[in-house]
């Protein structure tokens, strides 16, 4: 994970959706899209430590994550873009909760993980909890705010 505190490393993609105007994609995903992709991924991968902290086996798969028709509904329910950037401190809070929630052994716990890339399988198999926390927090993260970098407006 970053050097920064887990809800910390979130701050400098939420200070970007609040204090910058974006230009539309020549392909790909909108500023909206990514962040309601960030908030959505944070809940999700949250509800699983979750049902993990319940004594429940969760999996993860991102299909939903990545659904355009899903995300566009999600950032238009939180209110464009001052409401995702809200909605992506808010699911910070919430993983980095249940996160600090685990013991040694449900840190370790190996949770069937699917995701893909548009038609590209990335991962299809068990990776402990915590990893795929810190590396959604971290590698995930990062990938997402350099996308959102490529955005900004003049």
């Amino acid at each position: 994970m970053s050097s920064r505190p887990f809800p910390d490393a979130y701050s400098p993609f939420v200070s970007l959706l609040r204090e910058r105007s974006f230009s539309p994609p020549s392909e790909g995903w909108s500023a909206e899209l990514i962040a309601a992709h960030v908030a959505h991924t944070n809940n999700r991968i949250a509800h699983v430590a979750e049902q993990v902290l319940i004594g429940e086996r969760p999996s993860y798969d991102n299909r939903d994550d990545i659904d355009d028709a899903e995300l566009s509904a999600y950032a238009e329910s939180v209110g464009g873009l001052d409401g995702l950037a809200l909605a992506v401190e808010t699911s910070a809070a919430r993983l980095a909760s249940a996160a600090a929630a685990l013991n040694e052994g449900q840190r370790e716990q190996l949770i069937p993980v699917t995701i893909v890339d548009g038609d590209t399988l990335v991962i299809d198999e068990p990776v402990p909890l915590q990893g795929f926390i810190e590396t959604n927090s971290a590698f995930h993260l990062d990938l997402h705010l350099r996308q959102l970098h490529a955005l900004v407006g003049d």
